[in-house]
């Protein structure tokens, strides 16, 4: 015996049926659309592993300087000034401490530059001075 529904409940269970459709396809979407943003993806990597791309960066530095490296078949002869050439150790610090500041150094002025540019330095801004009210007098 094959029972009729009526027709009200009917069309209430199709909108549940349709609305919980909606919802799994639109959670599927952004799913794809989160997987195919490569941008996003990659600027959060960076900065939840910051670490690993420095060091792959380095790596992946090293072994292109090694695959690319002139092989020379006669070894190459000293000129005078490497041969006399011999710093001290205060200045070969100092030489490695400068190589390293200047990635930094010059993220730090790149900054500065835009924000000048674009009217954002603290020496641009106006300034609100208030001229003080005057305080009621207590009798």
């Amino acid at each position: 015996m094959d029972r009729k529904l009526p027709q009200k409940p009917e069309i209430e269970r199709l909108i549940l049926i349709a609305e919980s459709s909606r919802n799994i396809l639109s959670n599927d979407a952004r799913a794809i659309a989160q997987r195919l943003n490569v941008v996003s993806r990659a600027r959060t990597s960076l900065k939840t592993h910051p670490k690993r791309w420095l060091l792959g960066g380095i790596a992946s530095g090293f072994i292109t300087s090694m695959i690319f490296r002139r092989r020379s078949t006669t070894p190459p002869t000293p000129t005078p000034t490497q041969t006399t050439k011999n710093r001290s150790l205060t200045l070969t610090l100092l030489g490695l401490t400068l190589t390293a500041i200047r990635p930094i150094a010059k993220v730090w002025l790149t900054e500065q530059l835009s924000n000048y540019l674009t009217g954002r330095s603290s020496a641009l801004q106006p300034r609100n001075f208030r001229t003080p009210s005057p305080s009621p007098k207590s009798f």
